[in-house]
């Protein structure tokens, strides 16, 4: 993966971004339309891109697809949107007629006497409130629509990360076992050196000495491996041993190669303002709203009309018969006029809910901004740090091999030719983790963005 624009730009950006996006704290109830298909004409699947598909590694994607069908945290947020969509139906069943039935039957000196009746009553929301109600469930459900998206985000980056760790740790062992090899053959040839008397018992301790240090890290870095393979495992809704197979061959650290960041910084605030978490807080905003102006309607008079029809008669069969039908026609108004304060309190009450969600968006933009300028930072040092560590590297191998054969030519000691050797482990080391760090970062600049783009 390679930065298309150095750090200053993306600070701009950032700014740029902080700039341009604000909390709707002001709502207008009007503005907001009310359909039973809103969540779903508005639902847009945030990792439909599947932006792990730019690290070319058809694994991680299987990985990553498994884990999004059965992790149990999706499907407890996948349960959350079925409630919430169900509790808009509810609140939204408050504006519409409510219509009831009933019969009945007695015997009462040897005659039955049979009844039946339909009754309707449908309350006037002059005042709004049933319909703010209404409103604010629509949100609610938006909101949890978001929180959905997000957590598919979410999960589908710490599995890639997982993913990324695991295959770090297997080329960390990788690195251990060759040096390992390389070190037995030194340590042979000391020992063979050591029995014609060309080296001192120091030099064969030294050697024998270095190996036990490597074959000390072994137990630690195959625990690493383990540890990996079951998180990942986890993630994807499986018993901890259940990848073990699929994930025992390695198979490198996967990178992206092609350019990642956007430097267009209107690209960039879009980019920003289509994060779920904060989609999913600005619908909580708009809710709050809803639920402040209901509270408040709910102070003012409430009018309900009724009406019903019921039949009576000594023989079913005569039941529906229009002569024993009778009509009724009422209307009804409530208002209320003392109720200590309740009413009054929970207006209150709402007022200060709304207040909480307008600043849970304005921490959730801050934290927003924060995690992008740390992932823009990360990655940019990741790619400079790469191309120096690779070449320290080369200097690294090319130092061992010098080292060796002044020491078998007899010009330096054989601790000379240890420190080489560490030298080149340490350098191999440090390319392996600043590229995993890199293959990291992306991961998060995809998280902080909101997928990919």
């Amino acid at each position: 993966m390679h930065c298309t624009g150095p750090l200053p730009l993306a600070v701009a950006i950032l700014f740029s971004i902080a700039a341009g996006i604000a909390p709707a704290v002001e709502i207008d109830p009007a503005s907001v339309p009310i359909s039973e298909s809103v969540a779903d004409a508005r639902f847009q699947d945030a990792v439909a891109a599947e932006w792990w598909q730019r690290f070319d590694d058809p694994l991680m994607v299987d990985l990553i697809d498994d884990a999004l069908a059965a992790n149990p945290d999706m499907r407890s947020a996948q349960a959350s949107l079925r409630a919430a969509r169900a509790q808009g139906v509810i609140a939204g069943a408050l504006l519409k007629p409510e219509l009831s039935g009933s019969s009945s039957a007695s015997r009462n000196d040897d005659q039955s006497r049979y009844g039946a009746g339909l009754s309707a009553s449908w309350e006037l929301d002059l005042f709004g409130g049933n319909r703010d109600s209404a409103r604010a469930a629509e949100e609610d459900i938006l909101a949890t629509t978001a929180n959905l998206q997000d957590a598919q985000i979410s999960l589908a980056a710490e599995v890639a990360s997982s993913y990324i760790n695991l295959r770090r740790a297997q080329a960390q062992m990788d690195i251990l076992e060759r040096n390992l090899a390389a070190q037995r053959e030194t340590a042979g040839l000391i020992e063979a050196r050591y029995k014609v008397g060309l080296d001192s018992e120091l030099e064969l301790a030294q050697s024998r000495l270095s190996l036990g240090q490597l074959l000390a890290q072994l137990p630690e870095q195959e625990r690493a491996v383990s540890q990996f393979m079951h998180a990942l495992a986890i993630l994807s809704g499986e018993e901890p041993e259940a990848l073990n197979a699929r994930l025992q061959l390695p198979t490198g650290v996967p990178y992206v190669t092609e350019p990642l960041i956007p430097t267009d910084r209107e690209i960039a605030a879009d980019l920003v303002r289509r994060r779920p978490d904060l989609r999913a807080v600005e619908h909580n905003v708009t809710a709050a709203a809803f639920r402040r102006d209901a509270a408040e309607a709910a102070r003012y008079p409430s009018f309900r009309l009724g009406g019903g029809l019921d039949f009576s008669s000594l023989d079913a069969v005569d039941l529906f018969d229009t002569t024993s039908m009778a009509r009724s026609l009422l209307g009804s108004i409530s208002v209320p006029l003392f109720n200590g304060g309740r009413l009054k309190q929970q207006v209150t009450v709402r007022d200060a809910q709304y207040d909480q969600a307008v600043n849970s968006y304005r921490k959730t933009l801050l934290a927003a901004l924060a995690e992008v300028a740390d992932a823009f930072a990360t990655l940019e040092s990741s790619e400079r740090r790469i191309s120096q560590l690779t070449e320290n590297l080369n200097l690294a191998r090319d130092t061992r091999q010098l080292a060796f054969t002044r020491y078998q030519a007899g010009a330096v000691d054989f601790q000379t030719v240890l420190d080489a050797e560490r030298q080149v482990l340490s350098a191999e080391q440090g390319v392996l983790q600043v590229r995993a760090e890199n293959s990291l970062a992306a991961i998060g600049l995809y998280r902080a963005l909101g997928g990919s783009w």
